[in-house]
């Protein structure tokens, strides 16, 4: 694992676009009503908790996976565009979606949660990789 194969671009721009498609899955052009319908929650509530510390540690979690992904990826002899992109979708599919089942099935969430969340994370670091492998030597 060369950490200087890490372009600190492709993390900046892939956490960018985490956070753009955040933005859009979780407002009402996509799926902020029925997400918010099946927490049982109003924009109204939501609005009235203290959103920048949410940001805050999304970002920072957006830089993390990007970080995490990144390395990951140097560590494979060759990555091409799509092979980035197969990389961020398995890892969205077989890790991030795997983490979402516990608190479905423990805390009784209703599984249009578990879709919501899961397809946010499927796509999220389906472009992720993408943007990272344009990066790779």
């Amino acid at each position: 694992m060369d950490i200087s194969q890490i372009s600190l671009l492709a993390i900046v721009l892939a956490v960018i676009a985490n956070m753009i498609i955040g933005a859009l899955w979780y407002s009402p052009v996509l799926f902020a009503n029925i997400w918010m319908k099946s927490l049982g929650k109003t924009a109204e509530e939501l609005h009235k908790s203290n959103a920048n510390i949410g940001y805050g540690l999304t970002t920072l979690a957006g830089i993390l996976t990007a970080i995490i992904l990144s390395l990951f990826m140097s560590m494979l002899d060759s990555v091409t565009i799509g092979g980035g992109a197969l990389i961020g979708f398995l890892a969205g599919a077989g890790i991030a979606s795997a983490r979402e089942l516990s608190p479905t099935f423990f805390e009784g969430r209703k599984y249009t949660l578990f879709f919501i969340s899961s397809g946010y994370h499927i796509v999220s670091l389906t472009v992720m990789g993408i943007i990272i492998a344009c990066f790779m030597n």
